[in-house]
């Protein structure tokens, strides 16, 4: 679960968590993302990184890899851009 530290990303993380899924979240910030592991449990793992950077993503791949082997799922739930009228 990409930005999976707080809001829709956390509440997701914990969902799939508490349906038996061993969970991966990513977040920029190291606080933020060791408060959301411990709150998730020991289903989940924090990767510190940002989905923005392709080098990041690669990295949280492998990680994903050398510990689960594969991805099942991917929420891709952050995201960013700029903020403009609907009409544009």
């Amino acid at each position: 679960v990409t930005g999976g530290t707080t809001g829709i990303g956390l509440a997701s993380a914990q969902d799939f968590a508490a349906q038996g899924a061993k969970v991966f979240i990513t977040g920029r910030r190291q606080a933020e993302l060791d408060a959301a592991v411990a709150l998730i449990g020991a289903s989940a793992t924090g990767i510190r990184g940002d989905i923005a950077s392709l080098n990041d993503l690669d990295r949280v791949f492998a990680e994903i890899k050398a510990k689960a082997g594969h991805l099942d799922v991917v929420f891709a739930n952050a995201g960013g851009g700029d903020m403009v009228p609907l009409t544009e």
